[in-house]
């Protein structure tokens, strides 16, 4: 039994002694030089690709959810994109602020506008006989007066008149309080103080129409920033999810192959172009 085992030993030996000699033959070098230089080449390729992994592993951050950013964003412009860590999450937060303000600066302004030529209704129009502005409509009979030098005109009628009772401009001739407006218009006889407060009304309903604007501007600037957030959130997940694509050597691969020759292993490094 332990000859046959000595015999067995013998053979393996042989087997392995001949697979040396025929790896030095194909590389044309000394038993064992051209399979360790191989060996050299293809560890320090796998330490490189280790090294790779390990920092791409600690760059690796977590995937955001684009549908979270996405209702950040459009609760508060900025904060999809400030979620995922993009700066210019300020910008759509500044914006936001700045419009707002704009919106409530001017819608203000025009409200006060507003008050003003009312006031100069309430100043300046005289009734004939009973007549109080609390039973006036605060939009339409204010804004006829505005248009008209008395109650007669073309949208005057019972009903309107029982509510605002009969008026017009205290600086109209008395003689004229019971004309209709059109003939007064073409006679080119009018009230100051209806031009006046026409303009305070003109330009309290423009500067209600930029606070309009702003305001617009200020929900489209939610929808902005809500896809924008979402598509930036994609873009980031993409990016954390392969970093060692954009680490690795864009050029050449190095890695380790095994050649089956005849009878025995061979180490080979081996290049690969990448397109």
């Amino acid at each position: 039994m332990k000859f046959n085992t000595q015999i067995l030993i013998l053979v393996l030996l042989l087997c392995l002694s001949s697979g040396v000699c025929f790896a030095s033959d194909v590389f044309n070098a000394q038993p064992f030089v051209a399979f360790a230089l191989d060996s050299k080449l293809g560890n320090r390729s796998l330490a490189n690709q280790s090294a790779v992994t390990m920092a791409a592993s600690q760059e690796l951050q977590p995937r955001k959810s684009p549908n979270e950013a996405f209702l950040y964003s459009l609760v508060i412009p900025g904060m999809g994109q400030l979620y995922t860590g993009a700066k210019r999450g300020y910008l759509y937060a500044a914006a936001e602020v700045g419009f707002l303000a704009t919106y409530f600066v001017l819608r203000n302004s025009a409200a006060n506008t507003r008050d003003d030529y009312r006031d100069v209704v309430r100043q300046h129009v005289v009734f004939i006989g009973a007549g109080s502005f609390e039973d006036w409509d605060p939009i339409e009979d204010f804004e006829h007066a505005t248009q008209y030098e008395t109650w007669n005109h073309k949208y005057d009628s019972e009903a309107t008149r029982n509510r605002t009772g009969k008026w017009y401009w205290q600086d109209l001739n008395p003689d004229l309080k019971n004309e209709n407006h059109g003939d007064l218009e073409e006679r080119g006889l009018g009230s100051k103080y209806r031009l006046e407060a026409f303009d305070l009304r003109q330009k309290a309903n423009d500067t209600f129409e930029r606070a309009k604007f702003f305001l617009g501007l200020a929900i489209l600037n939610h929808v902005v920033s809500a896809v924008e957030a979402r598509i930036t959130t994609k873009r980031f997940n993409s990016r954390s999810q392969n970093p060692i694509s954009q680490t690795r050597n864009p050029t050449f691969d190095i890695d380790i192959q095994t050649d089956i020759l005849t009878g025995g292993f061979t180490g080979a490094v081996v290049l690969q172009r990448t397109f």
